[in-house]
């Protein structure tokens, strides 16, 4: 009697899977030798990519710091851009998704900030430029107004000179003044028997002065310092201050030398001792002299 033998197909029939599942592990094996180097090369491709973008960003930050304008608007708006640079810089610092498409659309807003950069930095330059022209304008402005404000002040000094020294010339100024003690009988006599004095003097031609109708005051001062025939009602005005005087006379000058005389009375107030006669006109001093009486 013949035995069937059964072992053998059931055998066969369990190793062929078993060859399929050892060639499919063969071949995963094979392709995860193959590929995890080329994973590590595109990881690594990856962290130098956004190594690099982490760089332009720094530098983009510290472009926007090197702009200096003076216009607030646009620093503002530059403000701002640097916000945004350091923004994606922490963005990119925590992001893990290391995929070529996160990669691209950060190169894509650094390329984005990177054209308003420039945009910035041609208005910059431009304003810069503006300032700096207008900078030199204004000291050239300021300079000429230096100038200017220099030259006037010099030309009022010099007028101010010219007309003190116009102002000096048209004074008038009287010499040869004398006083003589006059008699009733209109001769020359002793002091204590005059019933008057005369004040003779001469004016000096003067082309400059002032032409016209003027007064002459005479002023005598005692020994003790009091003006003969003074009075405090009597007075004219000498730099300011009131004067009181002796006498006075008008006269009419026509800038030609001129003699002339002022009598004034005594009112038997003259002591022996010395004396001080002045005569003024226009406010000014013309001349003055003194004598004695023995």
């Amino acid at each position: 009697m013949n035995t069937v033998n059964i072992e053998g197909p059931k055998k066969n029939s369990l190793l062929i899977p078993i060859i399929i599942v050892g060639a499919i592990a063969l071949v995963l094996a094979i392709v995860l030798i193959v590929k995890i180097p080329q994973l590590h090369e595109i990881q690594e491709g990856l962290e130098m990519e956004k190594q690099e973008l982490e760089l332009e960003l720094t530098e983009l930050s510290e472009s926007y710091n090197n702009l200096k304008t003076e216009n607030d608007t646009l620093n503002e708006q530059m403000l701002r851009e640097q916000q945004k640079i350091t923004t994606l810089l922490e963005n990119m610092k925590e992001f893990r998704n290391n995929s070529y498409a996160e990669i691209n659309r950060y190169k894509k807003e650094i390329g984005t900030l990177k054209g308003v950069l420039r945009s910035y930095i041609v208005q910059v330059d431009s304003l810069n430029k503006i300032n700096s022209e207008l900078r030199a304008e204004n000291k050239e402005v300021k300079q000429q107004m230096d100038w200017v404000r220099e030259r006037n002040t010099k030309l009022e000094k010099e007028t101010s000179q010219l007309k003190d020294v116009v102002e000096k010339a048209a004074v008038l100024h009287a010499q040869e003044l004398t006083i003589t003690p006059i008699r009733a009988n209109g001769k020359r006599g002793d002091w204590k028997r005059c019933t008057q004095l005369k004040a003779d003097f001469i004016i000096e031609k003067n082309i400059t002065a002032e032409r016209g109708a003027r007064t002459i005051y005479l002023r005598i001062i005692k020994p003790d310092g009091t003006v003969l025939g003074g009075n405090s009602k009597v007075t004219f005005r000498y730099q300011g201050a009131k004067l009181e005087y002796t006498a006075k006379r008008d006269i009419q000058y026509e800038g030609e030398e001129l003699e002339a005389a002022i009598f004034c009375q005594n009112d038997g107030t003259l002591t022996k001792g010395q004396y001080r006669a002045e005569i003024f006109s226009n406010n000014e001093l013309m001349a003055t002299t003194e004598f004695e009486f023995k």
